[in-house]
């Protein structure tokens, strides 16, 4: 829908399910998410080019694998949370990882995750002549 189609009040209007959704920068993948994977990935490369500095004696290596190594591991891991992220809302595949995690007892949930019969855990006493006091009900 143009401009021109739309009421004057809506002109000019923002998405709303847009407004808080962070841009892709590299295939489909966030600043954040290459953030995460850049700095992962850097560690990475620096271990494994301070090793081949140790074997070799060639000290280039940690240059080479600390700047070339995470911009490739970047292009590719784009690819693939492209792949998982396709077809998916915003945020999905973190919140499948947090509730993955709670299944595996690493991490306590955040979300609902009981399925079945649920109750408000204690039971409402339906006698009003009961000896209990009026806290226990």
């Amino acid at each position: 829908m143009t401009g021109e189609q739309q009421p004057p009040e809506r002109r000019g209007a923002p998405l709303t399910d847009r407004v808080n959704a962070e841009p892709a920068i590299i295939n489909g993948m966030s600043a954040t998410e290459a953030t995460y994977i850049g700095c992962a990935s850097l560690a990475i490369s620096v271990v494994l080019g301070g090793g081949l500095y140790l074997l070799t004696g060639y000290w280039h290596f940690i240059i080479l694998l600390g700047i070339a190594l995470p911009m490739v591991i970047i292009w590719y891991s784009s690819f693939y949370l492209q792949s998982i992220k396709r077809s998916k809302p915003e945020r999905w595949y973190v919140q499948a990882f947090r509730i993955y995690l709670a299944h595996k007892g690493i991490v306590k949930s955040r979300y609902i995750t009981h399925d079945g019969y649920m109750e408000l855990g204690r039971r409402i006493n339906s006698d009003p002549f009961s000896q209990k006091s009026k806290d226990q009900v």
